[in-house]
């Protein structure tokens, strides 16, 4: 960023004209835009209605506080924005990179063909001589080859879309770019003051990218009628407010050795209201970190003086601070066309800083001749053509809102009591000399139930007794006025704003569905100029950095994106983005907001109702972004599939297993019966077996029987037979009659 070699002094002259052209033309007090950030950051005019808290000289107990009515519905609108945390869709658009990314597709395409082929071929051959039949030809390979084309041809991403959405991963989680506050901090701008501004330059060491938000208060453009983008612009001046230190440590490569001298000598009269150059900044003795080498924290309430204006209050954090401009513009060569971009910065009255013509400038394959400040932005506008500022749409509901709180708060402080008036005449002077002490008294025994009256002292006879009482206590209609005249503000500003109770999530179980999402698509219509503007600033900031990589990087990067649990390591080599013209696609926020808010109001529906578990609410709830949202949805529901299926094949299961059990309790009450049958033929046949066995016993004590009656018949007949011998015996012996004897 030095001036080139041929840089002399009639050049150096003009671009001093421009620079101080710039700046007396282009540069104005904003006094609507500083009110607007005051209001937002709670603060208001102390003399605005000083008129009404001095009450003509007599005061009132309570003053007139700023209640914030707008800025949380500011900060809901950012936040719902930022937290859809949309991806981004990578289009090249330079011919030259269309024809390669057309080759790298049908070098895939035949690679994919090549492999099914082969793979198809081996198959072939292994399955004929298995089989041992000869190899067919497959009627379906036609198709089943144009279905792997289609499929290339609608999942193909080539190697620079992979490239640049890796570089804008890396933007989004990089800590030296800050993405996601800075993005916080445009939108809040856009939302306060209709306007957000911003410039991306290579880091001072230049091995980084810098993305610096300006203060929409200081910065001052020259708006190109004819683009809707602020990079278009002629002319653009930043105004700065700094230190000297600050001044040496960010200019110190410009800075030549007179100008460090004059800075040394500004330093030493930094105190003294002779110097001109500096100007007194003053802010909150309680707020500390109001100033920062940013200088965001300006915006917040910071008031800007010449130092000159008068005795400073000492009991205010103080700074004196030199004024600087960094001014950009934008020339063009009559006889070739070509634009070019020039920088220059005035510090303090005499410092001028003139850089040239600046090298570090984009330019595109379509359009090699244009080229762009590197202040963009947008300008958020009505149909008026004015700056479309929330704060200042609802300024006078700011201060409605205000001051019927305090006069609610007056009516409190000054409500008194229901009381009776009392003629003095009624107070026996007696009870004392002084009329504190007599009252006092007085009341004393009037709570003892004895109410004392001295008709003897002079006055009594002339006592007056028609008195009413009085009742001073605050009127329930009138709070209650009050604060129906405040919520009908709230809901005006509700209106205005988009932000209504339903997209602040405050849903109760008993709402019905049909309701919250009314609700949410009133707020989608009421919101969605304002989505679409924020998606043009979160692109361009995006696009704009893409764009300064390519030189910040000419000979590519290595890095590390987290993805998930996990961290990843990518080279962006500098043949697929560095002579490579993108194209940045974004859904539209507002139907995604819509998207999400509606999921919001039907996931507790879909818990009762048994199409999702809490998991899945979660998951979807807890989606990083829309892509996310939608790959999570889809999980969920190819989960839910699955389990209705299984479900499903298990309850066919079960009635199989039914169908299965009847049949055998059918069989086995037919084998039951067959049983019992056969048990009550067996108990008959067991019958019959009795009843044999009963005769054949029967029978077999019958032959027992009659065996005895033989046998015994047989004894006797031998016994007989034995008698029949033995006498035998005794006739033929003599001696018979003896042995008759011995017998």
């Amino acid at each position: 960023m030095t001036c080139p070699n041929n840089w002399n002094i009639m050049n150096v002259d003009k671009e001093i004209q421009q620079i101080d052209a710039a700046i007396s033309e282009l540069v104005y007090d904003k006094a609507a835009l500083r009110m607007a950030y005051n209001y937002y950051h709670a603060k208001r005019d102390a003399n605005q209605f000083k008129h009404i808290e001095e009450n003509y000289g007599i005061g009132v107990p309570t003053e007139i506080t700023f209640n914030p009515l707008v800025r949380p519905h500011i900060d809901r609108l950012v936040g719902e924005y930022l937290g859809l945390n949309q991806d981004f869709k990578i289009s090249c658009k330079d011919e030259e990179t269309l024809s390669n990314i057309m080759r790298d597709k049908q070098l895939r395409i035949n690679l994919e063909i090549q492999n099914y082929l082969k793979q198809y071929i081996n198959n072939n051959i292994i399955g004929s001589v298995i089989n041992d039949k000869e190899a067919t030809v497959d009627p379906f390979i036609e198709k089943e080859m144009k279905k792997l084309v289609d499929n290339i041809n609608e999942s193909f991403v080539s190697e620079y879309e992979i490239t640049a959405q890796n570089m804008l991963k890396y933007f989004k989680q990089s800590r030296n770019i800050d993405l996601d506050n800075k993005m916080q901090s445009l939108l809040i701008d856009l939302c306060v003051s209709g306007t957000c501004y911003y410039r991306v330059r290579p880091s001072l060491s230049r091995d980084n990218i810098r993305l610096e938000v300006l203060n929409p208060l200081d910065t001052f453009v020259e708006k190109n009628p004819n683009s809707e983008y602020l990079a278009d612009s002629r002319r653009a001046v930043i105004r700065k407010y700094m230190s000297v230190e600050d001044v040496i440590a960010e200019y110190h490569e410009d800075l030549k050795d007179e100008h460090i001298k004059i800075l040394k000598d500004w330093k030493a009269s930094e105190g003294g209201t002779e110097n001109s150059n500096f100007v007194y900044v003053r802010g909150s003795s309680a707020n500390k970190s109001v100033w920062d080498k940013n200088h965001k924290n300006i915006l917040g309430g910071l008031e800007v003086h010449p130092i000159w204006d008068g005795n400073p209050d000492t009991s205010k954090m103080n700074y004196n601070l030199l004024t600087v401009h960094d001014v950009e513009w934008i020339e063009v060569d009559y006889k070739t066309g070509i634009q070019t971009r020039h920088e220059g910065t005035k510090i303090g009255d005499s410092i001028y800083i003139t850089r040239g013509e600046v090298e570090d400038v984009i330019r595109t394959k379509d359009a090699p001749k244009k080229c762009r400040l590197s202040l963009n932005g947008l300008f958020f506008l009505d149909k008026n053509g004015e700056p479309n500022s929330i704060i200042l749409k609802t300024s006078d509901l700011q201060n409605r809102f205000d001051l019927l709180n305090f006069y609610k708060d007056n009516l409190i402080a000054n409500s008194g009591t229901v009381g009776d008036w009392l003629d003095l005449a009624y107070v026996p002077q007696v009870l004392g000399v002084e009329l504190p002490e007599r009252l006092q008294k007085w009341l004393a025994y009037k709570k003892q139930g004895l109410g004392l009256i001295d008709s003897s002292q002079e006055g009594a006879q002339m006592m007056n007794t028609i008195f009413n009482g009085y009742d001073d206590t605050i009127k329930a209609q009138s709070i209650q006025a009050i604060e129906l005249s405040m919520q009908s503000i709230q809901h005006q500003v509700s209106m205005i704003t988009g932000v209504l109770p339903e997209a602040m999530a405050q849903y109760e179980q008993r709402d019905a569905v049909s309701n919250v999402q009314l609700g949410v698509r009133t707020t989608m219509l009421l919101t969605k100029q304002l989505f679409k503007a924020m998606d043009i600033v979160y692109k361009e900031a995006n696009y704009d950095m893409l764009n300064l990589s390519k030189l910040v990087w000419p000979y590519g990067i290595t890095g590390i994106i987290v993805l998930g649990n996990k961290s990843q390591i990518f080279t962006a080599l500098p043949e697929y983005y560095t002579v490579t013209d993108f194209d940045l696609h974004i859904e539209d926020s507002a139907k995604s907001f819509q998207d999400r808010q509606s999921l919001v109001a039907i996931s507790g529906e879909l818990v009762r109702g048994g199409a999702a578990d809490l998991e899945d609410i979660t998951n979807i709830m807890t989606a990083s972004s829309m892509t996310e949202l939608k790959r999570t949805i889809d999980r969920s529901i190819a989960k839910k599939k699955a389990e209705n299926d299984m479900l499903m094949q298990m309850q066919q299961q079960i009635q199989q297993y039914e169908q299965s059990i009847k049949e055998m309790q059918k069989s086995m009450q037919t084998m039951q019966q067959e049983n019992a049958q056969l048990q009550k033929q067996v108990d008959s046949n067991n019958q019959m077996k009795l009843q044999l066995e009963a005769e054949r016993i029967s029978n077999e004590k019958e032959r027992i029987k009659n065996d005895k009656e033989y046998n015994d018949k047989s004894i006797e007949i031998k016994k007989q037979q034995v008698q029949a011998q033995v006498a035998q015996i005794f006739d033929a012996n003599p001696y018979n009659d003896k042995i008759k004897n011995v017998m």
